[in-house]
């Protein structure tokens, strides 16, 4: 029996964990152009010190007008080194259409500066690939390479231009943001838990067999 106790409080707990988890915020709003952005990675390396990192933009309630997003910027480091190399591997239109510029974001586009601080900017000429707000929610992966054995850390910043069809300035998002661990689905907790409790049907009818 308390066996059985232990299980259930253990799946309890792992459901109200969960659920806790998923309702932290992760993400940063610029709320002069009403745009979420959220940042995510396991924080796992893989060959070479690699870490896949993931950029959610919501601009589904842009509020600065109509255009597109032409450019976005992060900041990966560790302590006082930054990242060797950054590739894109998802983006809107595919990567292809999106131009890599170290540094970050002035009005208008990726402009170099920030090298020294980790930034990297992808930028695109193609306006139809992000319009805003109409076009909604996108999302970039990138491939983030550390140096030697250096992790990446949390903490980094965000950077994004956004253009009016003609090229005018929409606005720029510059602020910090917090590369958070992907947290489970409300559904998948819930089927968690459900299969945590059958496995304590099963122990109690053992027990009282």
């Amino acid at each position: 029996m308390k066996v059985l106790k232990g299980i259930l409080a253990g799946s309890l707990l792992l459901l109200a964990l969960g659920f806790a988890s998923s309702a932290k915020a992760g993400s940063v709003t610029d709320t002069t152009l009403n745009v979420t952005y959220t940042a995510t990675s396991t924080f796992v390396a893989g060959p070479g010190n690699v870490y896949d990192v993931f950029l959610t933009v919501d601009a589904t309630g842009f509020s600065a007008g109509t255009g597109s997003l032409n450019a976005i910027s992060m900041a990966f480091k560790t302590g006082s080194d930054i990242a060797s190399s950054v590739t894109l591997l998802a983006a809107p239109g595919g990567t292809s259409a999106w131009n890599f510029m170290a540094g970050g974001i002035a009005a208008g586009g990726c402009n170099g500066s920030g090298v020294a601080s980790g930034f990297v900017c992808f930028g695109t000429t193609n306006l139809a690939l992000a319009p805003v707000p109409a076009g909604g929610t996108y999302t970039f992966e990138f491939a983030v390479t550390m140096p030697g054995t250096d992790a990446l850390t949390a903490a980094s910043d965000i950077k994004a231009s956004y253009i009016s069809a003609t090229g005018k300035n929409l606005g720029l998002t510059s602020m910090g943001i917090t590369i958070q661990q992907p947290t489970p689905e409300p559904a998948s907790l819930l089927l968690l838990g459900t299969g945590l409790l059958a496995m304590g049907g099963v122990i109690r009818r053992k027990l009282g067999a």
